[in-house]
């Protein structure tokens, strides 16, 4: 994937922007634009604004995007001002990509996150990160497999929330992450004390933070609030040697005057434009001064609540499962867009100081069973992955906890099947959006299982050989990764539907095509990260049929309103479609995958009906645990 550093000086009102594309400098160098001082202050203010109203818009599910709209104008005008025409058509035509920009100290309190390039929000496309000049340093680490991690919730015992998302993750990841990979401390509550809590901190790679934090307009005098006023600062950090790959906060800010002294609550009494999302970066950088590699903040306050609980926890989930922190912070932030009401602008709060590729965790059994690494997936397919594929995970799992070994072989071949056919409805409809006309779109019928995974191939070489770019990222070169393990699965499926399989030695081989079947849909995560979608007939209402249940949403004017999206979008009414949202594409599935509204039924009909699996006909709602 892409890795595009962009260097951002600014002097007086000039800035001057540098590329560099992996290690080496492309020729978008020493570009100039005129930004005044004044603008800036009104896109800050404007985003303050608009921050807040989202706030008090956040409960509202049906709200109708207006908060969302007015951002994405906000945003596109200032990115238009701020950078220069080869930069805009740089990052415009960029696929999903690493951006790490490094700033100058003066534009330290842009919300990068939320600008908009036309098509999406850079928070939307990119894995991004950011460097403010003074502030982050590279300290080399070795990547770990057990990871030590701190919790560390509530120590004023005023935030009820921040002790439940303390208590949460620690549960959560307790139970989903294996003690071989995680070694995992909570404390919480005014026991905490600036001696135990220094202790604590010096050999964790990871430390999450729920609480309030203590500013300060010296920065090393920043830090931590604990109870009875007591301030676990920069400094103190510093002294005691702790360097966790990590920081994620999770907080409230407090403030301290000129003089250091510190007043709770100072950042309601001081609201003025800007001047929270500069104590908040302020706070990053002191932490990142103490030699902290990774740091994830907020631009504005938050408000406590069961999201953002739900936006740290699907940050460890990707985190476990082997991403870097970019990574993570996009999966985060790519459900809170997915699942959240759609004035909530949680996605919009988080911000990465330090570079995305950055990795806290891998697991040195990449290819090995791991059972952690297996519940984290199953999680992801369960939520995230196309409806087919999600309900016949969800019985595979349930036929699996039974113990039967020939029920969970079948249930295994229906997942596998429906895989398959999901990712090839996806290749022949981007196919016949790109106008290749191989032999499934221009005759979309199939005799076998086998015969439709020969096609699916025949098409990604047409992709391949004409250098075009599926719409569905890392699905092609995953496909050429996992033919030899496809084919044998295949293979194993004709045998155990003809009865060639040995019975006696059924158990290990559901072992044996289940680790083949896992390995396939985690390198398959692209599935997850983009939306299924069947257009009503009418109105402005879809369904996305991602996850176990169909659900639904509005397609809202805010990612709608582009001329050729809305034109398609009404060409379409009444089919499913595919829809990535980061690059505006959306295109029918019909004769691949079709859906009937009146009886909640997803079909293939491409495929034979003698040979169509149970599977290709869901009902929306997961099935029942089989006896």
């Amino acid at each position: 994937m892409e890795f595009l550093s962009v260097i951002i000086d600014r002097v007086n009102v000039t800035n001057v922007f540098n590329i560099i594309q992996g290690r080496l400098p492309t020729r978008d160098t020493h570009l100039q634009t005129r930004v005044d001082n004044d603008l800036i202050a009104e896109f800050l203010h404007e985003a303050s604004r608009l921050a807040r109203l989202s706030r008090g818009l956040a409960n509202d599910p049906g709200g109708q995007g207006e908060t969302l709209r007015e951002l994405r104008r906000v945003g596109e005008t200032f990115f238009l001002q701020f950078f220069p025409e080869q930069i805009q058509d740089r990052l415009r035509s960029s696929g999903p990509a690493f951006l790490f920009l490094h700033v100058d100290h003066g534009l330290r309190h842009i919300p990068w996150e939320l600008l908009h390039d036309g098509n999406c929000f850079f928070a939307d496309k990119f894995y991004l990160g950011k460097n403010i000049s003074g502030y982050w340093r590279d300290v080399a680490r070795s990547e770990r497999d057990r990871l030590r991690m701190l919790i560390i919730a509530d120590p004023t015992e005023d935030l009820e929330w921040a002790r439940i998302e303390g208590e949460g993750l620690f549960e959560s990841l307790n139970a989903e992450v294996s003690p071989d990979r995680l070694d995992l401390q909570f404390m919480s509550g005014r026991r905490i004390t600036k001696l135990g809590l220094l202790n604590a901190i010096k050999d964790r790679d990871i430390i999450h933070y729920a609480g309030h934090l203590h500013f300060s307009r010296d920065q090393q005098e920043s830090g931590w609030l604990l109870a009875d006023g007591k301030v676990l600062r920069a400094r103190e950090i510093e002294k005691a040697g702790a360097i966790p790959g990590l920081v994620f906060s999770n907080s409230c800010l407090s403030s301290a005057g000129d003089s250091g002294a510190g007043e709770s609550g100072g950042a309601q009494a001081d609201d003025r434009d800007g001047e929270q999302g500069a104590r908040q970066n302020d706070l990053a950088g002191a932490f990142l001064r103490t030699g902290i590699c990774n740091y994830v903040g907020t631009n504005w306050e938050i408000n406590d609540s069961q999201r953002t609980y739900d936006f740290a926890l699907h940050f460890y989930r990707a985190l476990f499962e082997e991403k870097s922190v970019g990574e993570a912070l996009f999966e985060a932030r790519r459900h809170a867009r997915r699942v959240f009401p759609v004035n909530d602008l949680t996605w919009a709060n988080y911000v990465l100081h330090g570079n995305p590729m950055a990795r806290v965790y891998r697991s040195s059994n990449r290819r090995t069973f791991d059972a952690s690494r297996s519940v984290l997936y199953a999680r992801r397919v369960l939520e995230s992955y196309p409806l087919p594929i999600a309900v016949e995970y969800a019985a595979f799992l349930n036929v699996q906890d039974g113990g039967d070994a020939e029920k969970t072989l079948s249930a295994l071949w229906r997942v596998f099947e429906n895989t398959l056919l999901c990712v090839s409805a996806v290749v022949f409809g981007n196919c016949r959006y790109l106008n290749i006309r191989t032999q499934a779109v221009t005759e979309p019928r199939f005799a076998s299982l086998r015969h439709i995974v020969d096609q699916l191939y025949e098409s990604l070489h047409s992709i391949r050989s004409l250098h075009m770019e599926l719409a569905v990222g890392r699905v092609l070169e995953c496909l050429y990764l996992h033919r030899d393990s496809i084919e044998k699965m295949i293979e194993g499926r004709e045998a155990h539907m003809s009865g060639r399989l040995e019975a006696d030695h059924i158990d290990s081989y559901a072992v044996t095509y289940h680790f083949f079947l896992d390995n396939l849909l985690s390198d398959l995560s692209a599935l997850g990260r983009y939306q299924t979608l069947y257009l009503e007939s009418e109105g402005e209402s879809a369904l996305m049929l991602n996850g176990q249940e169909p659900r639904s949403m509005r397609l809202l004017p805010a990612e709608f309103d582009e001329p050729q999206l809305k034109k398609l979008a009404e060409h379409n009414r009444g089919r499913v479609c595919f829809y990535n949202s980061s690059r505006k594409i959306l295109f029918s599935l019909e004769d691949f995958m079709e859906y009937n509204p009146e009886t909640r039924a997803l079909y293939f009909p491409a495929l034979a009906p003698d040979e169509a699996p149970a599977g290709s006909r869901i009902v929306g709602a997961p099935r029942a645990r089989e006896p």
